[in-house]
């Protein structure tokens, strides 16, 4: 009995380690978008560093990370298509 009652308090430690591992790999997934984010909008938008922020760089900083978030939902995408047409070429077999 207690055999059958460890068992199962390890598949919930088990669960419960792997939600933590889940979750953290997704915060550390965003801060690596951001910080990518930040380096490539930076590098193209600020040329040189001023007391207020300009209205050109302002635009070109939203710009940049429209453009950078849609692109990113467009290579998830992509690859969540190629995923689910070889997962269904395999159910096929």
């Amino acid at each position: 009995m207690s055999l059958t009652v460890d068992r199962s308090s390890e598949d919930a430690s088990d669960l419960q380690l792997e939600d933590f591992i889940e979750k953290e790999s997704r915060r550390q997934l965003f801060q690596n978008l951001a910080l990518n984010l930040t380096d490539i909008c930076w590098e193209t938008c600020i040329d040189r560093p001023t007391p207020r922020l300009e209205a050109k760089v302002e635009k070109c900083l939203m710009n940049c990370v429209e453009r950078f978030i849609d692109t990113t939902n467009f290579i998830t995408n992509r690859w969540e298509r190629i995923a689910l047409s070889k997962s269904s070429d395999i159910d096929l077999k």
